[in-house]
Parts: C-alpha cells; sequence; structure tokens
C-alpha cells in the first residue's frame, strides 16, 4: 500500500519543545486534538495528534510545548 503525500494545504510547521527539551521546527499535517496523557506526556493535558513530515510517524504533540504556529502561504 502506498502512503499518499500530504498537499501543501494540509502542511503546517510548528516550534516545538519535546520532552528532552529540544527545540525543532517540525512539519506536520495535523489530524486531531484531545486530552489525555502518555509515557511522553505524563499528566493529561491537551495533545495534538500529527503525521510528523520530520520524523516520517505518527507524533503526539504536547499543546502546550508548541512555541509558533507556521502556516505556508500559498
Amino acid at each position: 500500500m502506498e502512503i499518499a503525500q500530504p498537499t501543501e494545504e494540509q502542511l503546517v510547521q510548528i516550534l516545538y519543545t519535546n520532552w528532552e527539551g529540544k527545540t525543532e521546527l517540525r512539519t506536520i499535517v495535523p489530524s486531531q486534538i484531545s486530552f489525555m496523557k502518555t509515557v511522553w506526556h505524563p499528566e493529561e493535558q491537551w495533545v495534538l495528534l500529527a503525521w510528523c513530515c520530520n520524523r516520517k510517524a505518527d507524533r503526539i504533540f504536547a499543546i502546550k510545548d508548541i512555541k509558533e504556529w507556521i502556516v505556508p502561504k500559498l
């Protein structure tokens, strides 16, 4: 099965600080917002579930750790 490439309209960049304290610019395709906890986010909080183009994998981002949203100009 071939995975479809995201369109430019679906892409968002976020400046994100991960659980290790490293801040990176990530290109993502957001899919869902949820209130939950995980191994990496041990207290219940709002998180963004998204496909991370940098890691080529589904990821969960703590919304409180998103420092900036960058939406491409089309």
